[in-house]
């Protein structure tokens, strides 16, 4: 095979990574669904997630690891494991994502999100591509919603994010419906790269046939209603399962079945503080880190208690679950707006951080088991498409 039909073989994905695991899902269900479908195609992924390599990928995806970085608050990052400097981290992070452009030589670099990367460490491979690697086909994937436009559009005027979508990028994918949510009107896109921009559908991933009935049985989860409660990866989903820990007792006593997932992102006092207080409740609540088949335990839910992250929302959309949600609203309200959107459907019920008590939620929580139960559907709106894939 010569070079030139060998790059065609080759994608390369970046993953924004600096915070919970809903990029790198997104990501990686994309690159699954591509090498299942594509002949001979590799998927290589840029990431700093550490718990990368754990996740389920098929035959043709690889993982190049980067050093890892958290958000520390709005647009400020810092080191996760190194005790080095910022600085030094981002420019390694920089230097690796050159060297794989250059060794991996990709028909395409599809980039997740932050047009210039986190901190713009993106900026030089872009330039590079542009001047030296012009067959190269640049993409970008955008959420259906990032966050307000008066937080979104001087923040990208400001760090040169519409001049590198205009000079860099040959496509656009928004994963999302135009109906709900239109980036190009909301965040005043240039024309010229309007043009570039294609309304994908929402993105969602789907548990192997079978899954479901192995896990309810595997885990004794059979006889009765079931809610799935969860926090994406976890590192600020401690207020959620705390409050929900008082609800699952309450739960338990009329032989309500709880299904905890903690994430792997969840401080270690935390998580050991949410364990010693639901263990005493292992009869009816089972706990977990985290599993790469969480979606086979929604598809047995009865109802859902969880955040309101892309990946959560629509994977509970699309199997029409009574999800009661709590959406975090910090540093970001992009979580805020696309519940209540969907919401204003009817497909989902909505409780704003400030509002959460055991209370309220144990409230959504019962009249979601009761619709459950009743086989309750919610029908999608006109408009609304989860075939992004």
């Amino acid at each position: 095979m010569s070079e030139s039909a060998a790059r065609k073989t080759r994608i390369l994905f970046y993953c924004h990574d600096s915070f919970g695991l809903g990029h790198f899902r997104r990501s990686l269900t994309i690159a699954s669904y591509l090498v299942r479908h594509i002949k001979g195609l590799s998927v290589l992924m840029l990431t700093g997630l550490d718990t990368a390599a754990s996740f389920e990928a098929p035959r043709g995806v690889d993982f190049v690891k980067l050093p890892s970085i958290v958000k520390a608050g709005p647009d400020v990052y810092q080191t996760r494991h190194l005790r080095v400097s910022f600085a030094r981290v981002h420019r390694m992070r920089a230097q690796l994502v050159r060297d794989v452009v250059r060794a991996f030589d990709p028909m395409m670099f599809v980039v997740d999100n932050v047009p210039l990367g986190v901190d713009a460490e993106l900026l030089s491979t872009l330039k590079y591509l542009k001047r030296r690697r012009p067959h190269v086909r640049v993409a970008l994937t955008l959420r259906d919603v990032l966050d307000t436009p008066e937080h979104i559009c001087p923040r990208w005027r400001e760090t040169g994010v519409y001049e590198a979508l205009e000079d860099f990028y040959d496509e656009v994918w928004v994963v999302g419906c135009r109906d709900l949510f239109d980036p190009v009107r909301l965040y005043q896109l240039p024309p010229r790269v309007a043009r570039r921009v294609r309304f994908c559908g929402y993105v969602v991933r789907w548990s192997e046939p079978g899954d479901a009935n192995y896990v309810r049985k595997q885990f004794r989860l059979e006889g009765g209603p079931v809610v799935v409660a969860s926090c994406g990866g976890g590192g600020d989903g401690y207020p959620l399962l705390d409050t929900y820990a008082k609800v699952a007792r309450r739960l338990a006593a009329d032989r309500v079945r709880s299904v905890v997932f903690l994430g792997p992102d969840m401080p270690p006092e935390e998580r050991r503080q949410l364990k010693e207080r639901l263990l005493p409740l292992s009869q009816w609540v089972t706990t977990f880190d985290y599993r790469p088949d969480l979606v086979a335990f929604f598809d047995l839910a009865t109802a859902t208690v969880s955040m309101a992250g892309y990946n959560t929302s629509c994977e509970l959309v699309v199997r029409n679950k009574q999800a009661a949600v709590v959406p975090r609203v910090f540093p970001r309200v992009e979580q805020l707006l696309r519940a209540q959107a969907f919401a204003r459907h009817g497909l989902m019920r909505v409780v704003h951080p400030d509002d959460l008590s055991a209370e309220r939620l144990e409230a959504e929580v019962r009249s979601a088991i009761e619709d459950g139960l009743s086989g309750l559907q919610n029908p999608w709106p006109e408009g609304l498409d989860f075939a992004g894939l």
